[in-house]
């Protein structure tokens, strides 16, 4: 596994000095008083005029955003089928997921967060935001697909489950397409099951049942392209389900805890189909619905004006009815460079005279919801 690693940061250093990944950045927000990261790459030709997709590519245990990068190979899905990617980082190299580490680490929220900080400084399609994973990047998967479903339209795991007892704790607000590959040789996250992951049969079982798939499945032997991989895969959809959704799994035999299509191996890897390519086909079959809330007299009212937007010395804030439970303004390099609470004036005015010129992004919340707006310091 470290010439594995040494391998990859050698390739992604090689990479970022190419042109052809100029698109693909590091940024950083806050969120639950952390300072955290994700890579994102734009695909070429982007621009704020259309609307694209966005997949979440989430790591495994021990790893980290740069070696899911270049290990899932996305980016060069994303640059033909044109979506963004963005490749998160979790603390301590690791994802909240129901196991006994990082348990309170507000996983979920952090996700959440870059949503809507994505949705503030680039044109995504909020109908289209998908998740997938390796290993405990899948496993994060599913916890979005149980707790942040409003939000998420597909996911896909590739060698994640799911940890014992959260399936009984998983109360999606709705249906939500679902592709899992996995290989039955895995020594890591077993096929059978373990102490840390329930068995993947009963894993693909749960999501049928909970989509109401009631089609008898349909198994499709991937051709055997690849005779040197020592292993053959089985795709199984299941039919059927409930507001058209669908489960997808990709048995792979004798795979063990690998991504399909890799460019390296670390163990057998079959290369009989591309795990990418295919969570991107999945993925580009569902959308949500979410419509705008413009002329809604039933939406909460979670608007902030700032006027002047820019402003010079002082950031004038009007505020909705009932104020604000609380208030923060992030730099461009996401320092919180002001907060506070239990905000009741209707104007509220906030000193800026030691912030430099620039770009600030304020969050705030109310008792009905929360949202961000940008503003501008300028001369």
């Amino acid at each position: 596994m470290n010439t594995f690693r040494l391998l990859v940061l050698y390739l992604c250093a090689c990479c970022f000095l190419n042109p052809v990944f100029s698109q693909t950045v590091t940024e950083f927000i806050t969120h639950d008083d952390l300072s955290r990261s994700y890579r994102l790459h734009l695909p070429p030709g982007y621009s704020d005029g259309a609307s694209l997709p966005l997949v979440f590519n989430l790591h495994g245990l021990n790893s980290n955003a740069s070696e899911q990068e270049f290990y899932s190979q996305m980016n060069a899905v994303a640059d033909t089928a044109n979506f963004i990617v963005c490749y998160a980082q979790g603390v301590n190299a690791q994802w909240n997921v129901g196991w006994a580490f990082n348990e309170d680490t507000d996983d979920v929220g952090f996700i959440n967060a870059i949503i809507d900080t994505l949705h503030e400084h680039y044109n995504i399609d909020l109908n289209r935001v998908y998740s997938c994973g390796m290993s405990n990047g899948g496993f994060m998967s599913y916890r979005l697909a149980c707790e942040l479903t409003d939000r998420i339209a597909a996911i896909a795991s590739v060698t994640g489950s799911m940890a014992p007892g959260i399936p009984e704790q998983c109360t999606p607000s709705r249906q939500i397409p679902v592709m899992q590959i996995h290989g039955t040789a895995d020594p890591i996250v077993p096929y059978l099951g373990s102490l840390t992951n329930i068995p993947i049969e009963d894993l693909v079982s749960f999501w049928v049942n909970f989509n109401g798939c009631t089609g008898s499945p349909v198994i499709t032997e991937v051709p055997n392209t690849v005779l040197t991989d020592m292993c053959t895969a089985e795709r199984i959809d299941y039919t059927g389900c409930a507001e058209d959704n669908e489960v997808a799994f990709y048995r792979v035999l004798g795979g063990v805890h690998t991504w399909p299509g890799a460019p390296i191996n670390i163990g057998v890897t079959n290369q009989d189909f591309d795990a990418s390519v295919e969570i991107w086909r999945f993925f580009n079959r569902f959308q949500l619905d979410i419509e705008s809330a413009v002329g809604d007299a039933n939406q909460p009212d979670l608007s902030v004006i700032a006027a002047p937007n820019p402003f010079v010395e002082n950031l004038a804030l009007h505020l909705p009815q009932g104020g604000l439970r609380s208030l923060k303004v992030y730099n461009a390099q996401g320092k919180v460079v002001f907060a506070t609470t239990k905000i009741m004036d209707s104007i509220y005015q906030i000193d800026t005279h030691s912030w430099a010129n620039g770009l600030y992004i304020i969050h705030w919340e109310t008792g009905q919801g929360k949202a961000s707006m940008k503003v501008i310091k300028g001369n």
